[in-house]
């Protein structure tokens, strides 16, 4: 049997999708050191009794400065880097407003980019091998619906 003091974190990403969809990839300095200047979903991790949906809202904001809808869940990952472990939840989000600064200060770039670039981007030069997969789910609508995405508090049931 395993140990049990063993912690699984738990994270979010958006695919971010404009009115053209294009999609919004970010550099950043990360705590498990894995983005090595690479391109990246722009996400994080779920704060304390934060659902889901709403993890994925406030991280768009910290990390785009844009206010987005979560549209559909894309893709869930398991993910080992060392003795670390998380699970890695990916939305579709789409931006509903003007962008305002970004709050997070370990994004050090933000970037659109149009389909035909974003595809053509090397394994090399992103953080998650299926990026391109989970975008192309996003924009052609096959994502689980947001409905389906639950918080469940046992403490109250």
């Amino acid at each position: 049997m395993k140990s049990k003091d063993k912690h699984i974190d738990s994270f979010v990403g958006m695919v971010l999708l404009d009115h053209n969809d294009r999609i919004f990839l970010i550099k950043e300095d990360d705590k498990n050191a894995i983005s090595r200047n690479r391109w990246n979903l722009p996400g994080g991790s779920i704060d304390g009794d934060e659902d889901l949906i709403e993890a994925a809202k406030r991280e768009t904001k910290e990390e785009t400065g844009y206010q987005a809808d979560i549209i559909s869940m894309l893709g869930c990952y398991k993910c080992k880097k060392g003795n670390s472990s998380w699970v890695y939840i990916v939305f579709e989000a789409r931006i509903t407003g003007n962008v305002n600064k970004k709050t997070d200060p370990s994004i050090k770039e933000g970037k659109w980019f149009k389909r035909e670039q974003f595809l053509h981007l090397g394994s090399d030069e992103l953080v998650h091998p299926d990026m391109q997969l989970v975008y192309n789910v996003a924009v052609e609508e096959k994502g689980l619906s947001i409905n389906t995405v639950k918080f469940i508090n046992y403490d109250i049931q």
